[in-house]
């Protein structure tokens, strides 16, 4: 797979299992991940990966997103490859989710840029600044971009 992409970029989107908000006591959403949701939406990634990924590249995305389409405003900018354009290879192999995501590690491994989804050190490229592990802070989610000028 990593041969019939060629030279290309990597992004890891994890949305489903992250993005859980829960009201605290005065009925008010809290999220452990308070950046998430926006950050991971296709127009924040757009304007989050152009310093790094020039248009016109291919950009194979791994993630956890289940709606049909999601990542396709993408495409005004990059273009978009995800597991399942591989499903021909791919299918006779994976047989879980697990197996699913170890393919797609590798794969996302061999990216000329890997940009992965939190923050994990200084040096790391990732569509959030939220980082991964959450001292279990419940915080209230941001949507927009107005109280960070990002």
């Amino acid at each position: 797979i990593k041969a019939l992409l060629g030279d290309y970029y990597a992004i890891h989107v994890r949305r489903g299992d992250k993005i859980k908000n829960r009201k605290d006591r005065f009925g008010v959403e809290r999220s452990l991940h308070p950046h998430l949701d926006r950050d991971t939406r296709p127009e924040f990634i757009l304007r989050r990966i152009k310093k790094w990924v020039p248009p016109g590249q291919t950009i194979f995305i791994a993630s956890n997103e289940r709606t049909p389409g999601f990542f396709s405003p993408l495409s005004v900018r990059y273009k978009l490859a995800y597991s399942s354009n591989y499903s021909r290879i791919l299918d006779p192999l994976i047989e879980n989710n697990y197996q699913l995501f170890i393919a797609e590690r590798l794969i996302t491994m061999g990216a000329k840029t890997f940009i992965k989804t939190f923050k994990e050190d200084e040096t790391s490229l990732s569509l959030t600044d939220d980082p991964k592990k959450n001292t279990k802070s419940w915080q209230i989610p941001v949507y927009t971009l107005d109280e960070e000028g990002r």
